[in-house]
């Protein structure tokens, strides 16, 4: 098991992973005639998506998807051969994304976390975090939380990257692989 690619928020010049998700409505490749296959120990969702919000919506832009063979086209974009994830990427799709939800997206390794080498990386461990508020892909808040996830991240134990004491192993490996707030913000819904 290893750390998985997250997908991607570009937001206020820079580029967020997203940590957690609680609402419906973000990108699927199956919805858009796309069946993800494996692409390596990283992705094992099989694809990688990287949004933007522009113009306060929230686009997708650019697609990494596992596939043996060449996949179709998508938005009128052909996909091109990714070296760095063994798959195939869409550069230059505009396609908007009608998420109705909250996203946690962070950006940046804050000093003071943990090694995870697991999962998806929660919120907690990087050092820039904002809650960004949508409906139909239209963006209706952002809030900066790097304040309350660094006390989140002080007050855990140094070994809060491991499964608790009597937590069975396999549990701690699902709950890294999620995308969910309880994971991704501990003591927050």
């Amino acid at each position: 098991m290893t750390a998985q690619a997250a997908d991607e928020v570009f937001f206020e010049g820079r580029r967020f992973a997203v940590t957690a998700v609680d609402g419906e409505g973000l990108f699927d490749p199956a919805g858009h005639g796309l069946e993800p296959g494996p692409m390596n120990t990283g992705c094992y969702r099989g694809h990688i998506c990287r949004y933007t919000v522009a113009e306060q919506r929230l686009v997708l832009r650019d697609l990494i998807l596992g596939s043996e063979g060449e996949p179709p086209r998508s938005d009128g974009v052909r996909p091109r051969r990714d070296r760095s994830y063994g798959g195939w990427r869409y550069r230059g799709l505009d396609i908007p994304v009608a998420f109705t939800g909250r996203l946690l997206v962070g950006s940046g390794h804050a000093a003071d976390s943990p090694y995870l080498n697991m999962g998806f990386w929660p919120a907690w461990m990087y050092r820039d975090v904002r809650e960004l508020t949508l409906r139909a892909g239209v963006l209706l808040a952002a809030a900066d939380c790097s304040a309350e996830l660094a006390a989140v991240r002080t007050n855990l134990a140094a070994d809060a990257a491991r499964p608790a004491p009597g937590e069975p192993t396999r549990d701690w490996i699902s709950r890294t692989f999620s995308l969910t707030y309880d994971y991704s913000w501990p003591g927050r819904s």
